[in-house]
């Protein structure tokens, strides 16, 4: 039988993990659990191309690539031109760019185009999706911060294959990164088994699989800890369950959640994210988010556990989404005379 652990401490969070991704002035920045990550910046208006971005995933092997994406899907007839305000311009064959799975966005690798991006304020660019010319122009302020916190994210700082602040650092073992699940084949057996079998139907979506099925994220040095997709989800809240891993075997692995009358152990858990080593959760009151039921839960790989170092609720659905001023549930508030 997996060894299984849940536990609570008492500690208050102090000098929080910094959350993946972030807004750079007119660039953003969002990863998945699993740390591929995509820095965009978007058009105003009616601009016919809507973002530029640099796509990367958190592969030692994975190269960015830029990505421009389409108000309407349609293959590319022509060359790309991309035209900075220093008076600089590159040209890309229509081959060498790749529709995405909804044709709305095509990428292709970044290579040297990095130093020009960086260089210049504004970039225009110009392509010829079915025989019609469209150009927009974007802005690359804060383009250069976005993709240092991407290196950061994706620990690839003072590395060779950063991209902004290259060293000779070694680069983090992939097998210690969280890491995206987008297909059961490639599952362990035993999780796999487990998943699919075991309580709760995790594999039913009723015909409607998600994209990414989870994450997995390493437990020490011999297990790996699988938070995955668990049934089909509702309007704005997608379940989840967890799965630890040791050598040949796996359990279904149980996390605290706080009760009306104290702690007790959940199997299931909502709108999963992982960040740095927390696992974050958030059951949602409504779609925007001002009411609901958070937690927040720190890795200790050495004693297979995931503790419980924020909890909070917020039961009045009444437009402050600013989880920080919802009520604390954990750790619990010693009440002063």
């Amino acid at each position: 039988m997996t060894r299984m652990a849940i536990a609570l401490t008492g500690l208050a969070v102090t000098g929080a993990l910094a959350a993946t991704g972030g807004i750079y002035r007119d660039w953003s920045l969002t990863c998945t659990s699993g740390l591929d990550c995509d820095a965009s910046t978007f058009s105003k208006g009616n601009a016919p191309l809507i973002a530029l971005g640099i796509r990367r995933g958190p592969g030692a092997a994975d190269v960015p690539k830029l990505a421009i994406g389409l108000r309407e899907a349609a293959p590319l007839s022509g060359p790309v031109t991309l035209r900075f305000d220093d008076g600089a311009s590159r040209e890309l064959p229509a081959s060498a760019f790749h529709a995405d799975k909804e044709g709305q966005a095509v990428s292709a690798d970044l290579g040297d185009l990095l130093a020009d991006l960086k260089r210049a304020s504004t970039v225009e660019i110009s392509l010829t999706p079915a025989g019609k010319t469209q150009s927009t122009t974007f802005s690359l302020s804060g383009l250069v911060a976005a993709l240092r916190k991407m290196d950061e994210d994706q620990q690839r700082t003072g590395t060779a294959n950063a991209l902004i602040d290259k060293g000779d650092k070694a680069p983090t073992k992939p097998s210690l990164l969280a890491s995206d699940i987008t297909d059961a084949a490639a599952l362990p057996a035993s999780v796999r088994r487990l998943w699919s079998e075991g309580p709760g139907q995790c594999s039913d979506f009723n015909g409607f699989p998600p994209s990414i099925l989870g994450f997995s994220v390493p437990m020490g040095d011999q297990a790996r800890l699988y938070v995955l997709a668990c049934g089909s989800p509702g309007a704005y809240n997608e379940p989840s369950r967890l799965y630890l891993q040791e050598g040949d075997s796996a359990d279904v692995f149980p996390v605290v959640s706080m009760a009306a009358d104290g702690p007790v152990a959940t199997m299931t858990i909502w709108n999963a994210g992982w960040d740095g080593n927390r696992l974050i959760t958030f059951l949602k009151g409504r779609g925007i988010g001002d009411c609901g039921i958070s937690a927040e839960y720190e890795l200790d790989p050495e004693a297979l556990q995931l503790r419980l170092v924020d909890a909070r609720e917020q039961s009045e659905c009444n437009g402050q989404d600013d989880m920080s001023r919802w009520p604390q549930t954990w750790p619990l508030r010693t009440s002063k005379r």
